[in-house]
């Protein structure tokens, strides 16, 4: 049974929303590490940062992991727009943790099917969460990370 969440997230704009996170994320970071090290990261992430951009809902749990990486990495050009990212990823999952969803189920969600013990109404506040992202803090948050990317690490985010 498709619910009006199972709609909403296979929208192409609640997957731009979540590809626009997972850009940002991944480049958001907090520290002053080299450059070096935040691009080599980057890098080993892209093919993860790029799945998520795709819509891949199975990429949700890989890149949040590779985010948290490259958070402690980024230089501090970047670090400001990191610490957007990783607010957003932080609402993302706590909105997945209230609702009794782990990020490796969205797959079967956005297929229409609820695993047993997700609170129906918090899975419909999930989805308001992921379109509540598409917001001009967070696009530039993402534009400057990736720009960030492109100009230092030679990496074009978005781009397999």
């Amino acid at each position: 049974m498709k619910t009006n969440l199972t709609r909403r997230l296979t929208r192409p704009s609640a997957l731009l929303g979540a590809g626009l996170l997972a850009v940002s994320v991944t480049l958001s970071g907090c520290s002053g590490s080299d450059t070096e090290a935040y691009c080599d990261t980057l890098s080993d992430a892209k093919s993860d940062i790029d799945a998520l951009e795709a819509g891949d809902p199975g990429a949700f749990s890989t890149a949040f992991e590779a985010f948290d990486t490259l958070a402690d990495e980024a230089p501090k050009e970047v670090e400001d727009d990191w610490k957007v990212m990783q607010e957003g990823v932080q609402r993302i999952e706590d909105a997945f943790e209230d609702a009794g969803l782990a990020m490796d189920d969205l797959s079967e969600v956005m297929t229409g099917e609820i695993p047993e013990g997700v609170d129906l109404e918090k899975l419909q506040e999930l989805g308001t969460t992921l379109e509540e992202l598409d917001s001009e803090d967070f696009n530039d948050a993402t534009e400057a990370i990736s720009e960030h990317a492109d100009e230092e690490c030679g990496i074009t985010l978005g781009e397999e």
